[in-house]
């Protein structure tokens, strides 16, 4: 998304909430404008000097409108402001043990499947081969960067290890209560839309997306 187009997308956001809120509890204060005031571009530098690489310019875009948002969605209450943005291996390590602990689990099976035919003509020549293998590192998840801070048990994340052609990061949601692992957009532009189409299906009935 352009910068413009963000401001439109976002105040069409906010309006919709804010009605839906309202149908919901007619006497519930307005919520107004869910975002904040712009990041200051040293705030957006600082944060690139942090990460060390530029942006993506979906998410760069965004925080030239606003440095943070409520209610992304219905289970993510606040997108952090560029200051508070980090790594989550560090800012969560708790959320990062359970993606690497899932993305071993998962490497595991694939590897599994892949060694069926090996074990078959190991059988065969009467021997087993045995491994010992080390604690799983999750490239991924280590390089991660969180960007909500408060949700039900819920957060977002962009893989600047995953880019695309048009420079966007590779974006995440992930839900520990979901029973299944993140749900990759191919950028925070499309997280973002997602959390709306989101938002819509369970605030607004009959709603298309």
């Amino acid at each position: 998304m352009k910068i413009h187009e963000w401001e439109a997308f976002l105040r069409t956001w906010s309006a919709e909430r804010d009605a839906a809120g309202r149908t919901e509890d007619p006497a519930r204060p307005p919520l107004g404008w869910l975002g904040f005031d712009p990041a200051p571009a040293e705030r957006t530098a600082a944060l690139e000097a942090r990460l060390g690489a530029p942006l993506p310019p979906s998410y760069r875009a965004f925080l030239e409108v606003t440095d943070g948002w409520r209610w992304a969605g219905e289970f993510v209450e606040l997108l952090a402001p560029a200051a508070e943005v980090g790594l989550l291996r560090e800012l969560t390590p708790s959320v990062h043990e359970d993606l690497t602990l899932w993305e071993a689990e998962d490497a595991e099976e694939d590897a599994d499947d892949e060694a069926d035919a090996d074990d078959e003509a190991e059988d065969e020549q009467g021997y087993e081969e045995h491994e010992d293998h080390e604690e799983y590192e999750s490239a991924r998840w280590n390089r991660a960067v969180q960007i909500s801070l408060t949700g039900d048990q819920t957060w977002l994340l962009l893989d600047p290890g995953d880019i695309g052609a048009d420079g966007e990061w590779a974006a995440y949601r992930y839900s520990s209560w979901s029973g299944s692992g993140p749900v990759r957009h191919a950028s925070f532009a499309g997280l973002m839309r997602a959390e709306y189409e989101g938002f819509r299906a369970l605030r607004i009935p009959g709603a298309a997306s």
